[in-house]
């Protein structure tokens, strides 16, 4: 009886400690591998998701002014083409960034282009386009046109500006909005974030 006794507490003991080896594996793997998960979905995009390009090289379309694009303040246009190709991902259509006429002008995928219209990066006149402001704070306006084809285009005006910045202390320096670390250029991301989002509202509904 007292084998048999030792025997079972034996076994249990196994048992209990092949439990706990399989507990802590596991626990290991969600540990190790949380992100893969929740990440995939994300990342990825469906095979059949539609193709838009971008063109990734903004325009100036602003009356009375010369503005050369490798001159845009706080990288709007580069800031721009990124927000709106994560944005894209998100809505489940792939947006892909291009800039040689033969894409462009391909007649099959549709292309979607951008034209600055106005444009307020700080508080000086030389850094205000096309409209007239005495705040320092960003406005970008833009014309976003879908372009189907050589006959099917479709253009609509798009906003985004920042009015308040309330929690930050007003600073003499133009790009620099106070003490707490913010600038023109990150108050500009901000409002480009804004925009990227409803241009996309915009483009998902005629290319899906």
């Amino acid at each position: 009886m007292k084998i048999l006794s030792n025997a079972l507490l034996t076994t249990t003991l196994l048992t209990a400690k092949l439990s706990l080896l399989t507990l802590l594996s596991l626990l290991t793997l969600a540990v190790t591998f949380p992100l893969l998960a929740a990440a995939g979905p994300e990342s990825q995009l469906s095979a059949n998701a539609p193709l838009v390009y971008v063109n990734k090289n903004i325009g100036f379309n602003v009356k009375g002014y010369k503005y050369k694009q490798s001159e845009f303040p706080c990288e709007i246009d580069s800031v721009l083409v990124s927000n709106l190709i994560d944005r894209a991902r998100t809505e489940g259509i792939r947006l892909e960034s291009i800039a040689t006429r033969d894409k462009i002008l391909n007649g099959v995928v549709p292309v979607l282009a951008i034209d600055i219209e106005q444009l307020v990066v700080g508080g000086e006149k030389n850094r205000q386009f096309g409209t007239k402001r005495d705040s320092n704070l960003p406005k970008v306006q833009i014309t976003a046109a879908l372009v189907k084809s050589k006959n099917n285009i479709v253009t609509a005006k798009h906003t985004c500006a920042i009015m308040t910045l309330n929690q930050f202390t007003p600073s003499s320096n133009i790009l620099d909005m106070g003490s707490n670390g913010a600038t023109v250029c990150s108050a500009t991301r901000k409002c480009l974030q804004d925009l990227s989002k409803d241009v996309v509202e915009w483009i998902a509904p005629q290319v899906k």
